[in-house]
């Protein structure tokens, strides 16, 4: 990550069975920018990795005294979140990117459906305080794989009340069906966030909804797949005039880097869309987590860490 502030960890405690909160303040003292529900930050770490995580306490405030996290431990951490449980400590300095937010709110939403699977309600959290400080219509469908691991949930229980709805694993048997809920006609917005097989069933299930009614955030890559044997493409790079062909084992991320061209990026896997570039000419085909399907069919954007060429040619305003 490029730039960026310097916060020092204030303060770490255990909220879950493997979950911490994490406290970050400004080294200097400083107020910190604010931001909206939904929104996440890239968080530096010793290690050389770059994760995102989001912002439980964004409310929306234009600057903030500190920022709220909160880290699951991943049994198949590549060292993000296994560094954050084994190694973080008060005191330590790391750095930290101005909040950025792809899982907005839509003011215009009044009778929101909210549903957390797992680690997954950390945006959850901040949306549902929204909600309830708007007067919204609004229901939390919290799920995890017990009790012992749903982060928040005192609060969760305090603030939404018969609004919250709970679905634990090893008390029922498995994964909840969320299928008749979404089948409830007095929704008008829902937000989900949490592991993919959810997310994807909830998809399914709203596949009938209005189009910008359902937003969803996912934490790891979901398994869109570029439809078989990926074949090589021409990029071309408007600005600079460089082209180059992208090799099928190569990202268009790959290639830039190659090239010698510095583009902004940290997740490597269409989550965070940090890469993102203006598409001029060309039919990407898109497998990332961040745009919607209206933007996809747009094709004025693409995520370099990932998406692809449907055809032969692609040319990026870079």
């Amino acid at each position: 990550m490029n730039g960026g502030t310097e916060v020092v960890v204030s303060a770490v405690r255990s909220l879950a069975r493997d979950v911490l909160a994490i406290e970050l303040s400004h080294r200097g003292g400083a107020a910190l920018p604010g931001a909206a529900p939904g929104a996440h930050i890239d968080l530096a770490l010793p290690n050389g990795l770059t994760r995102q995580y989001s912002l439980v306490n964004a409310d929306g405030a234009e600057r903030q005294p500190h920022y709220l996290v909160a880290v699951g431990r991943d049994a198949h951490s590549r060292g993000g979140s296994s560094w954050i449980h084994d190694q973080l400590r008060t005191g330590q300095v790391l750095r930290v990117s101005a909040p950025r937010n792809l899982f907005a709110m839509d003011p215009a939403h009044r009778r929101v459906l909210l549903v957390a699977g797992g680690i997954g309600v950390t945006p959850i959290v901040a949306m549902a305080r929204h909600c309830a400080a708007q007067g919204l219509d609004w229901e939390l469908l919290a799920c995890a794989r017990s009790a012992s691991r749903l982060a928040y949930h005192d609060e969760l229980k305090a603030l939404a009340g018969a609004r919250l709805r709970t679905h634990f694993d090893d008390e029922q048997g498995g994964p909840i069906d969320a299928a008749p809920l979404l089948a409830e006609a007095r929704w008008d917005g829902l937000y989900a966030c949490g592991p993919a097989p959810m997310l994807d069933a909830l998809a399914r299930a709203s596949a009938h909804w209005p189009a910008g009614s359902v937003r969803m955030e996912r934490f790891k890559a979901s398994a869109t797949e570029d439809g078989g044997e990926r074949r090589g493409f021409v990029l071309r790079l408007s600005r600079s005039g460089l082209q180059t062909t992208v090799a099928p084992h190569e990202s268009v991320l790959d290639a830039l880097e190659r090239l010698g061209v510095e583009h902004p990026f940290a997740c490597r896997e269409g989550l965070c869309g940090t890469c993102e570039a203006p598409l001029l000419d060309g039919e990407a085909l898109h497998l990332d987590s961040v745009l919607s399907t209206e933007e996809r069919a747009a094709q004025r954007r693409v995520l370099v860490c990932v998406s692809r060429c449907a055809g032969d040619r692609l040319v990026l305003d870079i």
